[in-house]
């Protein structure tokens, strides 16, 4: 996982990375719904999302086997669970292979990241995430969730 902000550029990351942190700088999302944007087909997308938050004690650790997240926050306060890859862990919900997502039991010790506008974290595959968690009171949020194929991670 990694945590930053758009505004700090001078990290050297993976190409497909800095592409993805790149569409996010330079889009205006402003006028963009609800939806999915392509970038690089499906090796690469954007889903623009205005969900409401929930309380932080709801809802269940998520992970993704072939696509990575790259979550950024654009209006309101997020709060997002974290905790390492597991692989030993039951699925609540197994989706990997028709949606690429799959759910596990909250974890003691997750930790609790607070997301502000700009902000963005970086899941990779397997790594558990809770997002959409309320900071403090439920609010409507708008943020942009880049996904990153996997394979192309590594070209």
């Amino acid at each position: 996982m990694l945590l930053g902000h758009l505004q700090h550029t001078t990290l050297a990351l993976p190409a497909a990375l800095e592409q993805g942190l790149a569409y996010l700088r330079t889009t205006d999302f402003s006028q963009m719904t609800a939806g999915k944007y392509p970038i690089a087909g499906e090796n690469m997308f954007a889903l623009v999302q205005d969900p409401v938050t929930q309380a932080w004690d709801t809802g269940l650790p998520e992970f993704h086997a072939r696509y990575l997240d790259i979550q950024c926050l654009l209006e309101g306060e997020e709060a997002i669970g974290y905790a390492p890859a597991d692989s030993s862990l039951a699925k609540i919900t197994d989706h990997l292979a028709e949606r690429d997502i799959a759910f596990v039991a909250q974890q003691a010790g997750e930790t609790r990241l607070l997301m502000r506008p700009g902000m963005y974290a970086i899941f990779f595959p397997g790594e558990l995430h809770r997002p959409c968690r309320a900071a403090g009171l439920p609010m409507q949020i708008k943020k942009v969730v880049i996904k990153i194929s996997a394979e192309l991670l590594q070209s």
